[in-house]
C-alpha cells in the first residue's frame, strides 16, 4: 500500500510539475506576440586588389586599399527592394588580406538581413552605382570586385 501511495505521489507531483511549467511559460510570453517575417540574410565581400608580386600585409592581417580605390571600411551597403523603399543597410568591414604569395587582395565583408518578402532586390555600394539582384543571387552570396576603372563588377 506504501508503494502504491509513493508512487500516486510522485505521478501526482510530475504532474504538478507539468502544469507549473506550462503557467511560467505562458507567463513569460508577450501578449498579441505574432511570429517575425521571413528574412533573408545577405552576405558578401568586395574585394580590391593589393599586389601581383606578393608585397604588402600578410594573409590574414587587417589591409587599407591602395590610393585611388573607392572601397573603404565603413561604407555603407544599402539594399532596396524594387520600389525603392530602403530595407537595410550595414557598413564594410574592415579589410583583411586575402590571397597568396603572388597574388593579395584587400578583401572587405558584409553580413545582414533584411525583410525577404521581394524576390527582386536593388544593392548599392557606397561611391558605386546601383545593382539589381534577385532573391536566388542573394541567397548564393554577394561577391565584388572593384575593377581598375573604378567599378564593381561580379
Amino acid at each position: 500500500m506504501r508503494k502504491l501511495w509513493a508512487c500516486g505521489l510522485a505521478l501526482g507531483m510530475a504532474g504538478l510539475i507539468g502544469c507549473s511549467g506550462t503557467t511560467e511559460d505562458s507567463k513569460e510570453a508577450v501578449p498579441g506576440a505574432t511570429p517575425s517575417a521571413v528574412t533573408l540574410a545577405i552576405s558578401g565581400k568586395v574585394t580590391v586588389e593589393l599586389s601581383t608580386d606578393g608585397k604588402g600585409p600578410e594573409i590574414g592581417k587587417s589591409c587599407t586599399p591602395p590610393k585611388g580605390s573607392k572601397v573603404r571600411a565603413g561604407a555603407e551597403v544599402r539594399v532596396t527592394d524594387s520600389d525603392g523603399e530602403i530595407l537595410g543597410a550595414y557598413g564594410l568591414e574592415p579589410g583583411v588580406t586575402r590571397g597568396s604569395s603572388s597574388f593579395k587582395t584587400c578583401d572587405f565583408g558584409f553580413l545582414f538581413k533584411v525583410p525577404g518578402a521581394s524576390e527582386n532586390y536593388v544593392m548599392t555600394v557606397e561611391g558605386f552605382p546601383p545593382m539589381p539582384y534577385s532573391r536566388e543571387d542573394i541567397r548564393r552570396g554577394i561577391s565584388l570586385w572593384e575593377t581598375g576603372q573604378g567599378t564593381l563588377s561580379q
